[in-house]
């Protein structure tokens, strides 16, 4: 993988000087965006896991959280995952405001691991709140833009190395 990514890197790299020397400035910026566009994809292909690799967790005992539904929302381009909170510490596993302890949803028929989105004017479609209340309802929005998923599919919350039990979709 290091090999292909070092190839990838200076077949880029040639390729962004020859343009500067012949076609401008604005055609090399747009082949050093697209290098860190593939660098980005490679890694996240190398390093995706599935749910069977991963800890199956109790959510009331290790997130402090009961989960009230899981539907499909927006036309089908949305999943919605609504949860109450029981335990606040614990809960505030999933309104982290890291973007690599964000919260995703695992398809257990597509393979298809969905992410929150994040929209210009909103942010974020998920709690970010650094204080929760016990008893109240928060949700996650998770984009299903290929619309994978449909109701009556099963699927997993995956946090930190972690996945809930299976959710049946609404």
């Amino acid at each position: 993988m290091l090999a292909i990514s070092r190839n990838f890197h200076a077949l880029l790299d040639n390729l962004r000087q020859s343009i500067r020397q012949f076609g401008g400035y604005w055609m090399a910026r747009q082949i050093s965006l697209a290098r860190n566009i593939m660098l980005a994809l490679m890694i996240s292909i190398c390093f995706c896991v599935s749910a069977a690799e991963l800890e199956t967790i109790d959510m009331q005992r290790d997130w402090g959280i009961e989960p009230v539904h899981a539907r499909v929302s927006a036309n089908g381009y949305m999943i919605e995952f609504r949860y109450r909170v029981i335990d606040t510490k614990k809960a505030l596993i999933l309104s982290s405001r890291k973007i690599k302890d964000f919260p995703y949803l695992l398809a257990k028929k597509s393979q298809a691991r969905l992410s929150v989105p994040y929209g210009a004017t909103v942010g974020f479609l998920k709690s970010l709140r650094s204080f929760l209340k016990q008893g109240r309802n928060y949700n996650a929005m998770f984009s299903n833009m290929g619309q994978h998923l449909l109701p009556g599919d099963i699927v997993r919350i995956e946090v930190k190395g972690q996945v809930s039990p299976e959710i049946t979709l609404q």
